[in-house]
Parts: structure tokens; C-alpha cells; sequence
């Protein structure tokens, strides 16, 4: 699986690479207080792409993180229980019955 990923980062790395070659040029960028910079294409695009991913890869790092504590709390309850040894239940002498209405069932 992870020479699958590589290869698509690789991918996605040479396409990037290739379209940072043919797009080369500055572009003018209006700031808010009235000042014009000018940035390479690339640059803008690679800003763009990190401020989408840097987001979900947060969220992702937090849920691994829970479900690693929530995975090591259920292996320590697990262990736990089965080094406390199997427990001895008693059997039950005679089955407990419910007596029975005479009326039953029910007359219309």
C-alpha cells in the first residue's frame, strides 16, 4: 500500500513540477491595504493546496490519536478481565416459573 502512495505522490509531484515549468510567470496579487505583489503562479497554487490539506490533516492526526487512546483503554479493560481468571457462576437449583392466570388467554 505504501509503494501505491508513493507512486502517486510521485505522480502528482511530476505533474506539479511540469506545470510549475509552463506557468512560470508573476502574477499581480491585491493585498487589503491597496499594495500590489507580485507572485510567481506556482507559488499562489502550492499556498492554495497546503492551506486545503494542512486542515484536514489536523483533523485526521486527532482522530488517530482517539482512536489509539480509545484501542489502548479497551486493551487494558481486555487484559484486565481476562487476568482476573474465569468467574464461578452458581448454578440456579430450580428455574424460576411465573404462575399462570387461569384466565389466560384472555377472553374476547
Amino acid at each position: 500500500m505504501r509503494a501505491l502512495r508513493l507512486i502517486g505522490f510521485g505522480a502528482l509531484l511530476a505533474l506539479f513540477v511540469l506545470f510549475a515549468f509552463n506557468n512560470w510567470t508573476r502574477v499581480p496579487v491585491d493585498l487589503p491595504n491597496g499594495t500590489i505583489v507580485l507572485v510567481f503562479l506556482p507559488v499562489i497554487v502550492l499556498v492554495s493546496i497546503l492551506l486545503g490539506w494542512l486542515p484536514m490533516l489536523l483533523v485526521h492526526v486527532a482522530a488517530r490519536s482517539s482512536w489509539r487512546r480509545r484501542t489502548a483503554r479497551a486493551e487494558r479493560m481486555l487484559d484486565e478481565a481476562q487476568s482476573a481468571g474465569p468467574r464461578s457462576v452458581s448454578p440456579v437449583s430450580e428455574p424460576v416459573v411465573a404462575p399462570m392466570s387461569s384466565s389466560f388467554p384472555p377472553a374476547a
